[in-house]
């Protein structure tokens, strides 16, 4: 068994993802099918029961991660009459195993995962690579893996997916983010934005992040208008209203929730954007 030590809570914030999607797969009807997160919880040391009560927050990350799952599939479907490499990037990556559960269906694609090197490593150990699957250890900060990428890459559509990431991180940074990715790269930047109000909501009582410390929310948007202002560069394509999607599974508690609380019915949404 791998015992977890993280060197920051943002990190340890993987593990929920992790354990949700393990979780989903022994659904009978699952959103998402990922039969590869349950191998990797058996070699942790780890109490993931602490989440169990966490329903919202369950259902909500399998939802996230399957609406980013099927976007890609469709603009890999639609690169298929171009000469074009497609070459997707997961800032942040965790323990995600998207490279696996896609590869049968976009083969030809290439993955890089980026993360702190205490997750890389943990990747390293648990984690089974796709067939053209590989990592990049670094801060998604740092400007060096976008320029070797470019310089890999010359011709590619580039796919960057930022799934769980955006709300740890302030404004002035992301904005510095989107810049440098915008100076190198075309092709599309996915990523999950929490709203305002679950942005300064008291994570003493939110129903997964309760449980982990030093991994504050900092970040929020109303619109996709507050992340347009970041470059006019930038492209708005599509939203995913989350407490929209597979309404049958949120249970009494989300059907209240989206029918009469509208700060918390768009307290995650999922966003596409253009990099021009």
């Amino acid at each position: 068994m791998e015992k977890i030590k993280f060197s920051d809570g943002v990190s340890e914030t993987l593990l929920i993802n992790l354990y949700f999607r393990s979780l989903e797969n022994l659904v009978k009807k699952p959103i998402l099918k990922d039969e590869f997160s349950g191998e990797i919880i058996k070699h942790l040391d780890y109490d993931f029961s602490k989440f169990d009560k966490s329903k919202l927050s369950r259902v909500g990350t399998v939802i996230r991660a399957k609406f980013f799952d099927d976007e890609i599939l469709k603009i890999a479907n639609e690169n298929k009459s171009e000469n074009n490499d497609l070459v997707i990037i997961q800032v942040g990556a965790g323990l995600d195993t998207r490279p696996l559960r896609l590869e049968s269906e976009i083969s030809n694609a290439i993955f890089y995962d980026l993360d702190l090197c205490d997750v890389i490593n943990l990747r390293e150990k648990l984690v089974k690579k796709a067939k053209n699957n590989f990592y990049i250890t670094s801060s998604m900060f740092e400007t060096t893996w976008m320029d070797e990428l470019v310089s890999k890459h010359k011709n590619a559509k580039f796919i960057f997916v930022l799934e769980g990431v955006t709300m740890y991180f302030e404004k002035p940074k992301l904005k510095e983010f989107f810049k440098n990715l915008l100076d190198r790269f075309h092709g599309v930047l996915m990523a999950d934005f929490l709203n305002k109000f679950a942005a300064n909501f008291p994570q003493s009582r939110h129903d997964a992040m309760k449980f982990i410390k030093n991994a504050k929310f900092k970040f929020g948007i109303d619109s996709e208008d507050e992340i347009l202002e970041f470059d006019d560069r930038l492209k708005f394509i599509k939203k995913g209203v989350m407490f929209d999607m597979y309404k049958n599974r949120w249970g009494i508690l989300g059907f209240i929730l989206r029918n009469f609380v509208p700060k918390v019915k768009n307290s995650c949404n999922m966003y596409i954007f253009k990099l021009n």
